[in-house]
């Protein structure tokens, strides 16, 4: 047992990019084994990871649309097209929301392999996450799919990737945190999907921000909502995707900081107790 705990630290202290290299087969192994299982004994398979956004995109748009008469901005040919407009802001939130949720329950599902197997803890949350990351990478490619049928595309859109990238490393430094307290404290996953089911709809991904008041009781509602760290994601890809406009500075060195900042806070918290984590789950 002693030698099992001074070898785990031996492990940690040694050279992040060596561990990086030298785990990066056991990373891909997570990936695929999580796109297998998540689907598997499914009839229609990966087209599930597509009809559970459409599906959302239909219902949200009928209710904002047609029955609230809620329009979108006119997107960069000129038309307004509510359901794209919700699809753009709803690839960033599935993909940000993924790695919060996803997180706490990639590490429990590990936790009988690593009391009989060592190896580093976050390999499998990397793993899960790349797989994460190759069905947001679906969804915008439907989506740039369907720009490009309509007409709606420009150089703008390039930078989407870019944009769902960031959101997906600001997520991640979020999930550690929350995969670490959730191994201690099991009531954490509730409290987050809590908080995430508000969330989602105190940012601007369902609808548009212009039917939010400017303020109420005094208190400057639509600037709070404006500069919620999510919302500048979402903004952003909006931006790129749908209005065809480059985002200001501003907004790109905000959401460059809340993903560098997020990811390196959230993986110096989960590396410093990553090695206690085997007792817990």
């Amino acid at each position: 047992m002693v030698a099992s705990k001074e070898s785990e630290n031996q492990v940690r202290d040694s050279n992040v990019f060596v561990d990086a290299k030298k785990y990066f087969p056991l990373v891909q192994n997570f990936a695929r084994r999580e796109l297998k299982a998540r689907y598997k004994r499914s009839l229609l398979g990966w087209t599930w990871s597509l009809l559970n956004p459409i599906s959302t995109i239909l219902v949200y748009s009928l209710v904002f649309s047609v029955f609230f008469r809620a329009a979108p901005p006119p997107s960069g040919n000129g038309s307004q097209n509510f359901a794209l407009f919700l699809f753009t802001g709803l690839v960033v939130w599935l993909l940000f929301a993924g790695m919060i949720n996803g997180s706490m329950g990639w590490l429990s599902s590990i936790g009988d392999l690593r009391r009989k197997v060592f190896f580093p803890p976050e390999t499998a949350i990397f793993g899960s996450a790349l797989a994460l990351g190759v069905q947001s990478a679906i969804e915008a490619a439907v989506l740039i799919l369907v720009m490009i049928l309509i007409a709606n595309v420009g150089l703008t859109t390039l930078v989407l990737p870019i944009i769902l990238v960031l959101a997906g490393l600001f997520g991640l430094g979020i999930g550690f945190f929350v995969c670490v307290l959730n191994t201690h404290y099991r009531d954490v996953q509730y409290l987050v999907g809590i908080i995430l089911n508000a969330l989602f709809f105190l940012v601007p991904i369902v609808y548009p921000i212009s039917i939010i008041p400017e303020a109420h009781w005094g208190i400057p509602i639509r600037k709070m909502i404006e500069y919620n760290p999510v919302n500048q994601f979402v903004a952003a890809a909006r931006e790129s995707a749908y209005l065809l406009e480059w985002s200001s500075w501003n907004r790109w060195a905000l959401i460059i900081f809340y993903s560098v900042a997020s990811f390196a806070l959230g993986w110096r918290f989960f590396n410093k107790r990553s090695m206690q984590l085997s007792e817990d789950m």
